[in-house]
């Protein structure tokens, strides 16, 4: 008689194990995607714990990933305040913290063990699925995102769970991750937590404030970049004038560059503004020459790396 659905493989160490979280088995949840983008025949079974039984019976996902996203939210969702207590105290201060009460007694004996607990399942990787022993689903977890030990499901999982945690409005968070990245998720949320009782014209004040900063750090980490990569230095009279394409390529322009250790056409662009207000000083028109030159030989050492390496005049500089 053929099966009317697939078990999954369970290894020794985890059986009896819920593959969500981790938790007791209860029952297992048969999984069909929907909508079938690959072409599922059978459904997939999969061990669970009661609370994530509950969970995936409710869902109509078209994949196991985002089947185990959505229950791994509604762990979040429901573990918020148990999550929280990670965030407002550590093990050693809620340990020897100074407590009246029945309640608020048995919170500082068992407050640490809930927190764990939450956190071990929300950060539950369950094991690959396998069936009669041959890979037959690859779950990833590409888009995840940590924070302060706590894994969540995406990046905007973590924004929403956040800036509610924080009591910040969640675009305000949003648009100040997307000026500083997502690798620096504490000074967002420090950033935010001091400026978003303000006025929403003081807040875009602020964000304003930050792009400037912003741009400066950068401006100031390139300098010291190429400051440090920056070999020697070189004299004015060791560089060869030369001539490409009936133009005339500046040593002045070719030393203001190599002393810098800017040698390609990126590193230059970046420093546009900087080259014409140096060179400016004498006149826009010997600036625009200079900054056209030194583009033009910049192109040719990249696009033609034998020239460089053999027939450039100035190559030995560029060692």
């Amino acid at each position: 008689m053929t099966s009317s659905y697939h078990n999954i493989d369970v290894p020794f160490d985890y059986r009896h194990t819920c593959w969500f979280c981790g938790e007791p088995y209860f029952d297992s949840h048969a999984f069909m995607a929907v909508p079938n983008y690959d072409n599922q025949t059978l459904p997939i079974m999969l061990p669970c714990c009661q609370e994530c039984f509950s969970f995936a019976n409710g869902l109509k996902v078209s994949s196991l990933d985002l089947l185990r996203d959505k229950v791994k939210q509604q762990l979040h969702k429901k573990y918020h305040k148990h999550l929280q207590i990670g965030v407002n105290w550590t093990k050693e201060e809620l340990e020897s913290s100074e407590m009246d009460g029945k309640a608020l007694e048995g919170f500082r004996i068992s407050g640490w063990k809930m927190f764990e607990i939450a956190k071990d399942r929300v950060n539950y990787s369950g094991w690959p699925i396998y069936i009669d022993g041959l890979p037959c689903y690859d779950v990833t977890t590409t888009f995840q995102f940590e924070y302060d030990g706590i894994i969540y499901t995406s990046l905007n999982h973590a924004v929403t769970q956040l800036a509610a945690l924080y009591a910040i409005p969640q675009p305000y968070l949003e648009q100040v991750i997307e000026l500083v990245g997502r690798e620096k998720m504490t000074y967002a949320l420090r950033f935010c937590k001091t400026t978003y009782g303000y006025s929403p014209a003081e807040r875009e004040s602020s964000l304003a404030s930050l792009r400037a900063l912003l741009a400066e750090e950068q401006a100031n980490a390139l300098a010291s970049q190429h400051s440090t990569t920056a070999q020697r230095d070189i004299a004015l009279a060791d560089i060869k004038e030369l001539m490409l394409y009936r133009t005339m390529i500046s040593p002045h322009a070719i030393h203001w560059a190599l002393s810098r250790g800017i040698q390609t056409l990126a590193e230059l662009a970046e420093y546009e503004e900087v080259f014409f207000e140096h060179f400016g000083k004498e006149s826009e028109l010997t600036a625009f020459t200079y900054f056209n030159g030194l583009q033009i030989y910049f192109e040719k050492r990249e696009l033609e790396p034998l020239w460089a390496q053999n027939d450039d005049p100035n190559r030995a500089l560029f060692q």
